[in-house]
């Protein structure tokens, strides 16, 4: 239960908890929120007021609960505001505009191969736009956009410069200035995350995370990463990069064969790796050149598939029990732009195995489950960031004094 403070210094934190407590809640009265929130009723009037003023909330209908008069429920406004969201990587660009419910009104995307930092931020700067004219918004009533790059990332607050970690993966985008690249050609707010922390986020706000608060997200795209969600907000660590799963080494007898320069450790994003898979299933006349080719050869039960999941399987089962025993989560969630019946595949051999790597019983084990934002999993995501930027509650939003006198 998210709870408020009376407090008028924390008036910012008390909207984003009303807010949250209405998007979970619908169709909710103002009497069922101030209990919910402890807020007093009074505030949740002013509250209510407000956000009805800013179109972010709306007047849902009447229950009527005993002999009294019946009572105004409340629900989001799904038109109240919109935002954008840009999911890159090595061979796409997707692009989705959510209102402020979640649902995607519009989707664009574009197959890519290596696009230098001018080419995709031109094409980014073109889908927010045509995203924005094919619903007939003016940008004003689009929160912001985000952009969701493979991790990990690094972020430069001073300058504001973007450098990712691996130029090997994506050369030429070291110390690329993404953000201001984008906002001299789109005039909103731009925000930026790695894109398994934003497919956390989305998956948080709109899928399983609105039954469990504490989850660990697997992303599967061309490569692999991962995100945290701890008590209800995405953990990011120190650098923005937590849960970054696919760099982390693996212990074999081919470390010099399969880095990337010759000289690095292998690492579980090499194994995964869908270009190697892609390679193999054309030399056998298999046309695949993005995840959802993968369906149909999976279905032909195709023996390079198989192998691919097996080596899969073997290297990630002891890291998500290392996952289970490091962060406790209530669910492990596969998410992603993989077929469905790949993910159920995955996580039926993986339940399996990691059943056999454990050192003694466990009182309780996460459910591994499939995300129930689907394959747009990271676009939706980031499309988030500028409404949970300003509308989710955050801890940071108070000082730890405020904090203190909670409920004061």
């Amino acid at each position: 239960m998210l709870t408020g403070t009376n407090l008028k210094s924390a008036k910012a934190l008390n909207h984003r908890i009303v807010m949250e407590t209405v998007r979970l809640h619908a169709p909710i009265s103002r009497a069922e929120i101030a209990r919910q929130t402890s807020l007093t009723p009074q505030t949740i009037s002013n509250i209510v007021g407000e956000l009805i003023e800013a179109d972010l909330i709306r007047e849902a209908g009447k229950r009527q609960q005993g002999r009294g008069a019946p009572s105004i429920t409340l629900g989001i406004n799904a038109e109240g505001a919109y935002s954008v969201g840009l999911d890159l990587d090595r061979d796409h660009l997707t692009g989705v505009l959510i209102d402020l419910s979640g649902t995607v009104r519009q989707r664009t995307h574009h197959q890519l191969s290596f696009p230098t930092p001018e080419e995709a931020v031109a094409l980014m700067a073109e889908s927010v736009h045509d995203l924005v004219d094919q619903e007939d918004l003016s940008l004003d009533k689009v929160s912001g956009a985000g952009i969701g790059l493979p991790g990990p990332i690094e972020v430069l607050s001073e300058d504001r410069e973007i450098a990712t970690v691996n130029p090997e993966a994506f050369p030429g985008w070291d110390h690329s200035p993404i953000v201001d690249m984008l906002e001299t050609r789109v005039d909103l707010p731009i925000f930026l995350k790695n894109n398994a922390t934003a497919a956390a986020v989305g998956e948080r706000w709109y899928g399983i995370g609105k039954e469990v608060s504490t989850f660990f997200y697997l992303l599967f795209g061309i490569g692999l990463g991962g995100g945290v969600v701890i008590d209800g907000h995405p953990y990011e660590g120190h650098s923005g990069n937590a849960g970054e799963l696919g760099y982390v080494p693996t212990l074999n007898d081919e470390t010099e064969q399969h880095g990337f320069n010759g000289t690095q450790p292998t690492h579980l994003g090499e194994h995964y790796h869908l270009p190697r898979l892609y390679e193999q299933l054309q030399q056998n006349s298999v046309n695949a050149d993005s995840p959802e080719d993968l369906a149909a050869p999976f279905a032909e039960e195709s023996p390079l598939i198989n192998d691919w999941l097996d080596t899969v399987v073997d290297q990630l089962a002891p890291l998500l029990v290392s996952v289970e025993y490091l962060i406790d989560p209530a669910v492990i969630v596969f998410g992603g732009r993989l077929p469905s019946s790949l993910l159920e595949a995955l996580i039926s051999r993986l339940d399996h195995r990691r059943s056999e790597m454990r050192t003694r019983p466990k009182g309780f084990v996460p459910a591994l489950r499939q995300a129930s934002v689907g394959t747009d999993a990271a676009a939706k995501g980031v499309a988030t960031l500028p409404i949970y930027n300003l509308f989710a509650p955050s801890p940071y939003l108070v000082s730890e004094e405020q904090r203190s006198q909670v409920h004061t």
